[in-house]
Formats: C-alpha cells, sequence, structure tokens
C-alpha cells in the first residue's frame, strides 16, 4: 500500500492487467481542497513471468559421392558461451531455484523471501529444448528493468558473472529503494534476454502474531506513515514503505506528501491478502505551512489501488507504476456508522502544526497527501 497527501493541482494513478501470474496492489494520497470537488481512483497491478523459448540451428555439408565436411573452429567468444552464437543462438532463463524474492531495502536479494542467507538469484544459459548449455562461460550482466524499477532504486553488488557450466550465479544484490513490482533483466552478448517475475523491496517487514494487532511505520523527512491490521495471521508480514512509486489523482490536486505503501506479505512474499487496515499519514507542519493550507479539514487522500473503488466524486483515474496499472482517485469521507473501506475517517491539526489524515484501507493500498 502506499499513502501520500496532495494539494490543489492534479493526481493520477493506473492500473493494468498482464500476464499470467499476477498480484493486486494499491495507494493512497491525500490532498488539500479550496473546493467541494474531489475525485478519487485506485490502481490495480498484473504480473507476467516471461520465459523466451532459445534456438539451435544446425547445418552441415558435403561434398561429391563420398561426402566431406569442414566444420570452422569456434571463435573466442562463442567457446566461452559454450557454442552459442548469432547463427546458433542460446538463450537466458532463471533457474527454478533462483528467481527474485523480496526482501527489505539494502538487503541481500536472494531466492526465498526475506532470507538473506538463502540460495542466490541465479541465471542459466539454455539451448532450443531448456536444457543448460553446461560449457557455457558467457559473462551475465544483470541489471533492473527499466520498465519496472518503482522505486527508482539502484541495484548494488556483483551485477555481471561469468557462467559456470552454463549458470551465473548472484550472490549479492540489494536494492537502496521500497517499491512495489520490481524486475531484474539479464542480458549476455549474442544470447537472448530474459525478465524475472515482479517481487517487492520494503522499507520495514513486520512479524505479525495474533491476537495483537499488527502495527508498522515508516517516514522520511516529512512524511510518516503508521498503519494497523487486524487481518494477518502469524505466518504474515506487515510491509510499509515511504516512497515507491510516484502518481496523482484525477483532479486538479498536486501531491504534497511521499506515497505510504503497506499490505499483508506471505512468508513467501505474496501479496493480495484481502485485508482490512487503518492508517495514519502524519504531514510535517513544514509541507502544511507552504501549502497555503494551514487547517486540517482541507487534506485529502489520494488512493491508488489494485482494486477498482468509489471515489469521492467523479470517476476514478489509473497510474503505472513501475510496469504496473493501478486505479486512483480521492477517498470519500466515511461515513458516522458501519463506514466500509476505503474512506476517510478523520483529519487533526496537533500541537506541532502537523496535519494528520485518518483513513480505512482494504486490499493492497498506497496513498499519499
Amino acid at each position: 500500500m502506499l499513502l501520500a497527501l496532495s494539494r490543489r493541482n492534479g493526481l493520477i494513478t493506473k492500473r493494468t492487467r498482464t500476464g499470467t501470474v499476477y498480484t493486486g496492489r494499491g495507494m493512497f494520497a491525500a490532498c488539500v481542497s479550496t473546493d467541494n470537488g474531489l475525485t478519487r481512483t485506485g490502481v490495480a497491478v498484473m504480473r507476467k513471468a516471461v520465459f523466451p523459448s532459445a534456438r539451435v540451428l544446425f547445418a552441415a555439408g558435403a561434398a561429391s559421392m563420398l561426402g566431406a565436411a569442414m566444420l570452422a573452429a569456434p571463435t573466442a567468444a562463442r567457446a566461452s558461451s559454450g557454442g552459442c552464437s548469432s547463427s546458433s543462438p542460446c538463450s537466458l532463463v532463471f533457474t527454478t531455484d533462483g528467481q527474485p524474492a523480496g526482501t527489505t531495502i539494502n538487503t541481500m536479494i536472494t531466492s526465498s523471501f526475506d532470507s538473506p542467507s538463502a540460495g542466490p538469484v541465479k541465471v542459466q544459459v539454455v539451448d532450443q529444448f531448456g536444457a543448460t548449455v553446461t560449457s557455457s562461460k558467457a559473462a551475465i550482466t544483470i541489471a533492473i528493468t527499466s520498465t519496472a524499477n518503482p522505486g527508482g532504486g539502484m541495484l548494488s553488488g556483483t551485477t555481471t558473472v561469468a557462467a559456470s557450466g552454463g549458470v551465473a550465479s548472484f550472490s549479492d544484490l540489494s536494492i537502496n529503494q521500497p517499491g512495489i513490482g520490481y524486475r531484474l533483466t539479464a542480458t549476455s552478448r549474442g544470447i537472448n534476454p530474459v525478465t524475472s517475475g515482479h517481487f517487492t523491496i520494503w522499507g520495514s517487514l513486520q512479524q505479525c502474531s495474533p491476537p495483537t494487532p499488527c502495527s508498522a511505520s515508516a517516514s522520511s523527512a516529512t512524511t510518516t506513515g503508521t498503519v494497523t491490521t487486524s487481518s494477518a495471521d502469524s505466518t504474515q508480514f506487515l510491509g510499509t514503505g515511504i516512497g515507491g512509486g510516484s502518481y496523482t489523482c484525477p483532479g486538479t490536486y498536486q501531491p504534497l506528501s511521499d506515497p505510504f505503501t503497506f499490505d499483508v506479505v506471505s512468508n513467501t512474499g505474496g501479496m493480495g491478502q484481502g485485508a482490512q487496515f487503518t492508517a495514519v499519514l502524519r504531514i510535517d507542519k513544514s509541507v502544511v505551512q507552504s501549502s497555503d493550507h494551514p487547517g486540517a479539514s482541507t487534506w485529502q487522500i489520494c488512493y491508488a489501488s489494485a482494486s477498482s473503488f468509489t471515489p469521492r466524486s467523479g470517476s476514478l483515474g489509473s497510474a503505472t507504476i513501475g510496469d504496473t496499472t493501478f486505479f486512483t482517485g480521492l477517498l470519500p469521507d466515511c461515513p458516522n456508522t458501519a463506514p466500509v473501506a476505503p474512506c476517510v475517517q478523520a483529519r487533526f491539526k496537533d500541537n506541532a502544526g502537523d496535519v494528520l489524515v485518518t483513513f480505512l484501507a482494504s486490499g493492497d493500498p498506497v496513498g499519499r497527501g
């Protein structure tokens, strides 16, 4: 989930679905209003694993009746890649035990969720039949996919590794910014590239212990988000993060706070648990004062979610974070009785001059003010 506050002059978010494997997500945002017209939208995300097929070409030549074949010696580049070339191309694939899994910022990315000591991310060279080219010593480079970098993160560690037995292991990778829906792409000269499945980098992960409600916070210099849920069991975590994407909502509202992301996460890193949340977005007084809207009553939440919802007014918008599309829109106020998420429950300004907006959320949201 992401949460943020915004001011007059425009917010927008979007949701798309593409692929065969997917999970939902959501976002929130807060805004300042000088009139009664507010809108809100949500965001949804689909993700797709790509498994490009390998191709191998074989040619033979014969001369006269007895038949004689001449084979050229492999070049150094072809030898290092195990025989892969432009005329006999191979492909890269992430191994079944080498897909990157989610974790927290600046923590080693491995093949198991939030497990720095687990097995490394691994990429192998395969032929057209999917068999590992065990003779390949190709240099394989891994990077954050340019279209799936929701937090604008930087990948650290050893990003180019020579394959051994046709497999390259990346054992010290990490990303420095939170974000929902990162992907990694592996490339090697003369070999078809491959892109990983989605994974999330969190600011923090809190193990839940029912029946005690699960609560977690994240903060930046100007924005603090706190979220609580009773929807998680003892095998699940509450993930939070500040940042991890930028989006706006329909209408004339300008975002002012950082996005706040949160969700219930399974012990395998899965999201989309359908949890219910109570969240509070605190906006620092320096932001409040610079907004020309010092009172709390004009601040709203710009919400992004994988699921459609009813906005404060008008129609939902959409936004793309990473390569995922979300519904977006301003949240309506909750009714006094039987409130149904998502909606804004309360607004007030504390003695320090910070504005706090409390809202109810469901599913996989993101918010900002």
